[in-house]
């Protein structure tokens, strides 16, 4: 049960991003949650770019839950190439996730 816990967080997020937003909670962190709204994730073959991500770290999660790799953001642009298996991920940067597929 503790293993389909993320996979169910991570679900909701993806299909009810307003409602997750909606509902959150202000707390002394609420600048950090205001410049992760414009953050964008995109996968081109292997390489992920990650934009207006300055001080935020990237976590990438298999489907099963397991988080499989962890990276600092440092720069507003951002290339990092995946060394990971063939499948689907959740990649999530501050508030925002994303599902991503490596062929």
């Amino acid at each position: 049960m503790t293993k389909l816990l993320p996979i169910i967080i991570f679900s909701a997020l993806l299909t009810c991003p307003t409602m997750a937003a909606a509902n959150e909670i202000p707390t002394e962190d609420a600048t950090l949650n205001v410049s992760s709204e414009n953050v964008r994730v995109n996968l081109n073959g292997r390489t992920l770019h990650v934009q207006n991500g300055a001080g935020l770290t990237l976590e990438i999660y298999s489907v099963t839950g397991a988080k499989v790799a962890s990276y600092k953001i440092d720069t507003n642009d951002k290339s990092i190439r995946l060394e990971l298996p063939r499948g689907c991920y959740i990649v999530k940067v501050g508030d925002v996730a994303r599902k991503v597929s490596i062929l």
